[in-house]
């Protein structure tokens, strides 16, 4: 069984993969969040599909569409509450060390010890929907401050 730990980024994701037996495969496989790099990804991994799971963290939305892209390559994705890994890192780390290579690796381990509880998540029409109205709610609470700041400073240029 092989074990893939991607530690998502705003703007570059970096994945390890790793056996059963810890033993890294790769690791610092640095990718940024687009399909074309993606498909690079996923042409790195297709030797090991039939024995491979993925595990990567919720942060924030970052992981949303990987996440989406990868479920439709029929991988196994497995999403691990943050809070979760941070745990897993205080019992094996000694040193205070984060960079996004050990965050990878620890998510490889983390999916391969297999004591973790398993982001629930809703299909992607709910997501879709959810998204889609805390935009909108975004949007009305930018109006009323657009609005607010428009009064304020039309009111300040008269004397």
């Amino acid at each position: 069984m092989f074990y893939l730990g991607i530690d998502i980024g705003k703007n570059t994701h970096v994945a390890s993969l790793i056996d059963d037996k810890k033993k890294v495969i790769f690791k610092a496989f640095s990718f940024s969040n687009s399909i074309d790099v993606a498909d690079s990804l996923v042409s790195k991994l297709n030797p090991f599909k039939n024995e491979l799971e993925i595990g990567m963290e919720a942060t924030g939305h970052y992981w949303l569409s990987l996440y989406s892209y990868l479920d439709q390559k029929n991988f196994t994705v497995r999403v691990i509450n943050p809070i979760q890994t941070d745990g897993w890192r205080q019992g094996i780390e000694i040193r205070k060390r984060k960079t996004d290579i050990i965050d990878s690796l620890l998510i490889a381990d983390l999916l391969r010890y297999g004591d973790f509880v398993e982001t629930s998540l809703s299909n992607e029409d709910y997501l879709s929907l959810r998204n889609l109205s805390r935009f909108r709610s975004y949007l009305i609470s930018s109006i009323g401050d657009l609005k607010r700041k428009n009064n304020c400073s039309f009111r300040s240029s008269f004397p």
